[in-house]
């Protein structure tokens, strides 16, 4: 099973900087099968997304691509939002859901939060739910089980992101039980100043990273993807 590789831009990079990123992204016959065993998911802000599929599609990398979040709406007058009616035509496969800079900033609750994941799955895009450990058994109370089966769970404690400070790879052991008992699910995502130091202890004991500020400069975020490679072989 490939692990993912999952890179949150955030409210960062201009068009032209999205362009010099996915123009000198790395795409050989050698990093081709040094990557093979990754599933490298990349999320731009919205108004970048058309851009990325052309690159991507133009260059042939091995790149998927996912939306930092999404509208709990279908079409019609909701101003503002962004809906997965809006993305069709956008190769988009993936959206981040319930990350907790959108609980925090945004007053997101898990009822919203669970709409949304709801709304991604009716388009066949598959939800990566972002949890924090305060918000563990209530986030499940509002999901249904089918749901819960086709997310990709992502545990990224607050304390870690952008900090510095990375949850110890051990401790992931547990919460990841934790979240296999109250979730049912196998599937663990770690985010939380992830770099490529220390990528590979956390690919020992998980099914992938969920990255911020690594995955904005290309020779950094590519040095943690040749790391993530040779740990995964």
């Amino acid at each position: 099973m490939k692990k993912y590789i999952i890179a949150n831009w955030k409210s960062n990079k201009t068009l032209a900087e999205v362009a010099f990123w996915l123009n000198n992204f790395p795409n050989n016959e050698e990093s081709s099968r040094a990557l093979l065993n990754l599933e490298i998911i990349l999320a731009p802000p919205y108004p970048f997304l058309a851009l990325a599929k052309e690159i991507i599609a133009e260059r042939q990398l091995p790149i998927k691509l996912a939306v930092q979040d999404l509208s709990p709406f279908g079409s019609g007058a909701y101003t503002g939002e962004v809906s997965a009616f809006n993305l069709q035509n956008l190769n988009v496969e993936y959206a981040i859901l319930g990350h907790s800079e959108r609980r925090r900033f945004l007053a997101e609750t898990s009822q919203l939060i669970s709409d949304k994941v709801s709304e991604a799955l009716s388009w066949q895009i598959k939800p990566i739910l972002c949890l924090d450990q305060p918000y563990f058994t209530e986030q499940a109370r509002f999901l249904k089980n089918s749901a819960i089966e086709q997310c990709l769970l992502a545990y990224e404690p607050a304390s870690a992101i952008g900090s510095g400070q990375a949850e110890n790879a051990v401790d992931l052991l547990k919460i990841h039980k934790e979240l296999g008992v109250i979730y049912q699910q196998k599937t663990l995502i770690y985010g939380g100043s992830v770099n490529a130091d220390n990528v590979g202890s956390y690919l020992k004991v998980c099914d992938g990273v969920l990255l911020g500020g690594a995955s904005l400069d290309l020779n950094n975020f590519v040095d943690l993807l040749y790391a993530a490679s040779q740990a995964t072989c």
